[in-house]
């Protein structure tokens, strides 16, 4: 005869299948939505400075962070180092190194909300909101620390309250060995030991000794790290942005905390206002359910948040990333603070359902904005930018940045040679002047990758001194990254087409080429490169005229400017120094097919009385044919 199972026992062992089940999913899909699309952005800067230092030998990554006074403690690089050595160094090796871990986040979440006594709903509920979280995903894609921070961040004091609850000698000696790894992976996370410190004496008196003994512990094993924070953090003034104010600075740590960088507009003020609402009313719970558990939890969100903003008075460190140890905190309120909705009765159940729709709308928007719209992506094409170049160069050409991009040694590792400047800071003008005077004459183009930040100053007279000395023969972009191909002067003026025009001012016309030849369509856009010298002083500076007329002299299309366009006028010009400008002109979409003459000549742009040439005011340089 069968044994009869009650059916209780039935729907606890379903309920428990079925909560199975679900938490599989929850990690799933969070382990589904980190994998895609992994390797599709480009590398960042900060992603591709990883890959510089961690690709040197041990001995030379602890060197370099010791004598570049690099901020990140060393534990980072190492790993990577260790990883690339077993994976390989693609981006998506790069990229799954710190997945993983921060990947382990959301069935953390789970045990901190099993361990806080929360029913199994809010812990599924804590678990998905873990796994769809944008930040968390936009950090868990990236091939730095931060996201693997946040791992630390809630493991470590995970592993310090299950101590604290058991005093188990193997449950401190695991306390002391991630808390250790911690310290070695990000000084961040002194901080929380600092706070840990604090609420032990508060509340888990009986536990005093055995945490004083963990903490000390894990301090006299973090010397090494210790002596490289303080020599690293002394000086260090930031990258970020000073502390704003105070409610605009949580405004900004919430929003971040909700929807990511990738959220924008109504759904995510409405997500990060009903996230918070979840978080309040979290707090408010855990508190009444226990005052040290819920001082445990809202104190690890609110202290590193709280040192962000204090240091940040007097150096550049506020920025979500450097308190994402408290994000899986502010996780945990909210999961807490919509399980009290969803178990309540029918209004908070119906309240529930609109908090629950509004944080997603926001969350799926971010999302994606993430994966799908060029305009949130987290870095440019650098990838796209350098596959170009190593197409369209050749083997005499040289390739020049003008910013200590680690990207582009990242994606450029076996193409032509190319170099950066300015070389160094402070900004020399007249070396990198002469340094472009020497690349000018030994290479036959200049692919140049202009990068223009008040960090670096200079960069924006190297692409000038290009622009004026050698002739441009193609700008593309790439995002907000430009790829631009010139000619030096020795080449271009052997490919151009030269001439003998001398304006009364003192300025001749030497050379110009005229792209494309012959013919052109209607729309289509002609480019003109000139060459300039000036023949005698130059007391007035005038603009120039590039006219296409129709055989009956009508204007038809033009483009006027000075040469210089303004940076460098011709009164400036040095004996024998010659000068480039492009001029283009765009044929109308409506311009009826035949023969066109293309004119070119100088005038007072005040009073646009034009300055002689000869016998004439105008010099004809070709007939463009266009054609239907």
């Amino acid at each position: 005869m069968a044994a009869h199972i009650p059916k209780g026992s039935r729907d606890s062992a379903r309920g428990e299948i079925l909560d199975v089940c679900l938490s599989l999913a929850a990690l799933g899909l969070g382990l589904a939505l980190r994998m895609f699309r992994l390797a599709t952005p480009s590398l960042r800067g900060d992603e591709a400075f990883s890959w510089m230092i961690a690709r040197q030998d041990p001995a030379a990554i602890l060197r370099f962070i010791w004598e570049a006074r690099e901020p990140h403690s060393p534990l980072h690089f190492l790993w990577m180092k260790a990883w690339m050595e077993l994976a390989g160094d693609s981006e998506f090796a790069l990229r799954f190194h710190a997945l993983f871990l921060t990947f382990l986040i959301t069935p953390l979440v789970g045990r901190w909300l099993h361990a806080l006594g929360q029913p199994r709903r809010i812990v599924r509920l804590g678990m998905i909101l873990a796994s769809l979280h944008p930040y968390l995903i936009w950090q868990s894609q990236d091939a730095r620390q931060y996201g693997t921070l946040a791992f630390f961040g809630i493991a470590e004091p995970l592993a310090l309250m299950r101590a604290l609850r058991t005093d188990r000698r193997r449950d401190w000696v695991l306390f002391v060995l991630i808390g250790t790894l911690g310290v070695y992976y990000h000084y961040n996370l002194l901080i929380l030991l600092a706070l840990q410190a604090i609420l032990v004496s508060a509340f888990w008196r009986h536990r005093l000794r055995s945490g004083v003994i963990a903490l000390g512990g894990i301090l006299l094993l973090s010397v090494p790290a210790l002596v490289l924070a303080v020599h690293a953090l002394a000086p260090y003034s930031g990258t970020a942005q000073r502390a704003p104010s105070l409610f605009e600075g949580l405004s900004q740590v919430a929003r971040t905390f909700t929807v990511g960088s990738t959220g924008d507009g109504w759904p995510a003020t409405l997500a990060t206002t009903l996230w918070a609402l979840g978080a309040f009313l979290g707090g408010a719970r855990l508190l009444q359910i226990s005052r040290a558990d819920g001082l445990w939890i809202i104190a690890h969100l609110v202290t590193p948040v709280l040192v962000a903003f204090l240091v940040a008075q007097r150096r550049a460190v506020f920025a979500p990333h450097y308190m994402i140890t408290a994000l899986p905190f502010w996780i945990l309120l909210t999961s807490i603070g919509m399980g009290q909705l969803m178990t309540g009765g029918r209004r908070h159940r119906a309240f529930f359902t609109v908090c629950i729709v509004g944080i997603g709308v926001g969350v799926v928007q971010s999302l994606a904005h993430h994966y799908l719209n060029p305009r949130y992506t987290k870095s440019p094409p650098m990838r796209e930018l350098v596959e170009a170049l190593d197409q369209a160069a050749k083997p005499r050409d040289y390739a020049l940045i003008t910013f200590p991009d680690p990207t582009f040694s990242y994606y450029h590792q076996d193409g032509i040679p190319w170099g950066m400047l300015p070389a160094s800071q402070p900004f020399r003008r007249e070396e990198t002047m002469a340094a472009l005077e020497r690349l000018a004459q030994q290479y036959d183009h200049i692919w140049l990758i202009p990068v223009h930040l008040p960090m670096w100053p200079g960069s924006e007279e190297v692409e000038r001194w290009l622009r004026l000395h050698a002739e441009l023969l193609e700008e593309r972009a790439f995002g907000p990254l430009r790829l631009l191909a010139f000619r030096p002067a020795p080449r271009a003026l052997a490919a151009m087409q030269r001439v003998e025009a001398r304006w009364t001012d003192g300025v001749e016309l030497v050379a110009f080429r005229i792209t494309p030849e012959g013919e052109i369509s209607p729309g289509g856009v002609l480019r003109i490169s000139t060459a300039w010298r000036r023949w005698e002083t130059v007391r007035e500076e005038h603009s120039v005229f590039m006219h296409l007329l129709d055989e009956e002299g009508q204007l038809v299309a033009q483009d006027d400017h000075p040469v210089g366009r303004g940076l460098y006028p011709s009164i400036a010009w040095s004996e024998g120094e010659v000068i480039f400008e492009r001029f283009e002109i765009r044929m109308p979409g409506g311009i009826a097919p035949g023969r066109y003459r293309l004119v070119i000549g100088r005038y007072n742009w005040e009073t646009l009385v034009r300055i002689p040439i000869g016998s004439s005011d105008h010099l004809e340089l070709e007939w463009i044919e266009v054609r239907p």
